[in-house]
């Protein structure tokens, strides 16, 4: 993986608020945006560079790789009963 964009001197990432390290949030429905496409419980996207000079083609694919096993791995620990 590669490093997470540190925001700016407004603690914004991309014109929008941070809410924690590395993390905004966006009005996904009314932007169009992916995952504003579904009432899933749970949803995200990610964004990673392959066109860094920093992060290499295969970085990327373990980071989005990376993404879904922690989120299932959220889903399964945090909702048994």
């Amino acid at each position: 993986m590669t490093h997470i964009a540190p925001s700016d001197e407004n603690n914004q990432l991309i014109g929008v608020p941070q809410e924690q390290f590395g993390v905004i949030n966006y009005a996904a429905r009314e932007l169009g945006l992916c995952m504003g496409f579904t009432d899933a419980p749970y949803v995200t996207t990610t964004e990673v560079y392959p066109d860094s000079p920093t992060a290499t083609n295969e970085e990327c694919i373990l980071a989005q790789v990376a993404v879904i096993t922690s989120a299932l791995n959220y889903i399964t620990t945090s909702t048994k009963d």
